[in-house]
This record gives C-alpha cells, structure tokens and sequence, in this order.
C-alpha cells in the first residue's frame, strides 16, 4: 500500500478546514506532525478564550 501526505500534514488543508469545519481542523491541528508547538498552543488558548468569553456572554 502507497504511503501519502496524510490530510492533517498538509498546513494549508488544516488551516482551511479550521475556518470550514472547525472540530475537524482543531482534530488536524492535534494530530499533526508539521505544525510546531507553538502555533498548537496559539490555537488551543485562542479557542479556550472565546469559549470561556461566550460563556460569560452568557451568565451575565
């Protein structure tokens, strides 16, 4: 069996999907091996800090 790029390698298809479809982006951007640390945890704060801002939109 042929081994490709798999989907959640390629940087600009994950990206598209997080605007797209965002719970498969946010899986792609887990799962891949190309995108550094740094971008991961810029992504997993800034989506941490509107959950936690809907949430107050909403109590309050």
């Amino acid at each position: 069996m042929k081994e490709g790029k798999k989907w959640y390698n390629d940087v600009i298809m994950v990206g598209s999907l997080l605007f797209i479809i965002p719970p498969v982006g946010i899986y792609g951007i887990y799962k891949s091996e190309t995108i550094p640390r740094l971008w991961k945890n810029t992504v997993y704060s800034s989506l941490i800090i509107v959950a936690v801002i809907f949430l107050l939109v909403y109590l309050f």
